[in-house]
């Protein structure tokens, strides 16, 4: 076990050191990100009174996208100069491998959407209060642990496609629509006296789910 946390750790540990220091998806992400966010604030904003509905739409439409380009340039990074097969060469368990690659892609996809709720709130005024935040923030790392568990499994399985950028939003934004809907109706909720236990337990099973079945299946997607 402790071997297996070691691998784990040390892919996501060199997914992370490789992103900041080329910045090449972080930076992309995030100017998508707030072209989403500025185009909220222009186009919808004046439609709407209650302009927390509007910013909420604006982080979760934000989240997926730029949540899809992150995991397919993570994995056409290892698909360069063969570092997959590099890694599926090692003598270690490659479910490691997986769950390294899920913790990167989720730090990383969570960075995005704390950045893209930054934008929400300067464009178009939508700050959670300081007793919301913590529980905010939780649901935004919970949801970016279940798109990247999906992500990387459906990554690496079109990485050899030519249509990679279309083909995987295909196959992963209707797999993760429960995790979607889950966010979207606990941000809405958060310092409202509405019931969110429900909310909350959809998304952690969910995200279970969707964990245990990329963690079952990665060997087989990766050898293939």
């Amino acid at each position: 076990m402790r071997t297996f946390l070691r691998v784990a750790y040390e892919i996501a540990r060199k997914d992370l050191v490789l992103e900041v220091r080329s910045k090449r998806v972080l930076n992309t992400a995030v100017v998508f990100a707030l072209l989403v966010v500025v185009v909220f604030a222009f186009g919808f904003a004046q439609s709407f009174v209650d302009l927390g509905t509007v910013g909420s739409g604006a982080l979760w439409i934000a989240f997926v996208f730029a949540g899809t380009f992150g995991v397919v340039q993570g994995a056409a990074v290892e698909d360069e100069d063969g570092a997959l097969d590099g890694l599926l060469l090692a003598p270690v368990d490659r479910s490691a491998v997986y769950v390294g690659k899920v913790a990167s892609s989720t730090v990383f996809v969570t960075g995005v959407a704390l950045l893209t709720l930054a934008f929400v709130g300067v464009f178009l005024d939508y700050s959670p209060t300081v007793a919301t935040l913590p529980a905010l923030v939780g649901v935004v790392v919970a949801a970016s642990f279940g798109f990247s568990a999906a992500g990387v499994v459906l990554a690496l399985l079109t990485v050899k496609s030519r249509i990679r950028e279309l083909l995987l939003p295909m196959l992963l934004v209707p797999l993760v629509v429960p995790v979607l809907l889950a966010g979207i109706s606990l941000t809405r909720r958060l310092g409202t006296a509405e019931p969110l236990a429900s909310w909350v337990v959809l998304l952690l099973a969910y995200d279970g789910v969707l964990f245990l079945a990329g963690f079952a299946t990665f060997d087989y997607v990766v050898e293939g």
